[in-house]
């Protein structure tokens, strides 16, 4: 059986009777997302939010998406990892959402889920949209690596490590993504899971596969006729599974879509022995 890891990013909530630009509430599609992984009923090894958990950094917002994030949690019964985006208050999230001290240090901290290490990098530059990372952050990761997991490493952060055809995300992109792919050359990271640009991408740093998560608020839609950028309703969720022989799946899953038709388990058998 895989490890299986659910990826949710860009979730931007907001103090209640608040609204993201456009007139749009960012809760009831992150609560469709939740409610549809606690009713899969898939073991979950972990759930990883990567990244701007709330629009605008304030205490009000982490205080009401601790009390959405907590009970799912206890539902599905699996911990809740948390990286910080460009919209997020290191030391607001802190105290209101995780429930510790308050300090404006970088959120970087590590995991065991099971033999799965989980690093979690904060790639954010308070005051800006851009991500970077420090050479004192690299310096810690390659301390990190150095000593390979049982089952190999997720790597988070949240702006990700690709080049991208945006200008937008060209423009507060994360910088010095040599650097990171430098420390991860040869190590046993099997990810790296990131968001920030509202569209589901994959590519590859130092070899490694990049994953990048769609967000349950806004989808970036870059086919506009003018040229430029628009945003559609489109919230979605990643699944990530890790097998024991080393192989992965990332699979982006669209919630709220228009539903056709399903097949039961049984259904599910009787294809795989007569077309199988």
């Amino acid at each position: 059986m895989p490890t299986t890891v659910v990826q949710i990013t860009d979730l931007h909530v907001v103090t209640e009777g608040d609204l993201l630009p456009g007139g749009l509430d960012p809760v009831p599609p992150l609560m469709t997302v939740l409610d549809a992984i606690v009713a899969a009923g898939d073991p979950i090894a972990a759930v990883l939010f990567t990244g701007d958990l709330v629009d605008r950094g304030d205490p009000a917002s982490y205080r009401r998406l601790r009390g959405i994030v907590e009970p799912f949690v206890a539902r599905l019964g699996a911990p809740a990892l948390f990286a910080a985006g460009n919209h997020d208050d290191r030391s607001a999230l802190r105290e209101h959402l995780l429930g510790v001290p308050p300090s404006t240090a970088p959120l970087d901290h590590v995991t065991r889920i099971g033999g799965v290490r989980v690093v979690v990098l904060d790639s954010t530059v308070p005051g800006h949209a851009y991500g970077e990372l420090t050479d004192d952050q690299l310096a810690w990761l390659a301390d990190e690596l150095a000593t390979p997991a049982p089952d190999g490493t997720v790597l988070a952060l949240h702006h990700p490590p690709l080049p991208s055809p945006s200008r937008l995300i060209q423009g507060i992109g994360l910088r010095d993504r040599a650097g990171l792919g430098d420390v991860l050359a040869g190590s046993d990271v099997r990810v790296v899971l990131s968001g920030h640009t509202h569209v589901t991408s994959a590519g590859t740093l130092a070899g490694i596969p990049v994953w990048v998560g769609a967000s349950t608020a806004t989808t970036w839609y870059g086919l506009t006729p003018e040229g430029g950028e628009a945003t559609v309703r489109a919230p979605g969720v990643s699944r990530i599974d890790l097998f024991p022989d080393g192989e992965l799946l990332a699979s982006s899953i669209p919630v709220g879509a228009t539903p056709i038709g399903s097949l039961s388990n049984a259904e599910i058998d009787e294809v795989i022995a007569t077309q199988g």
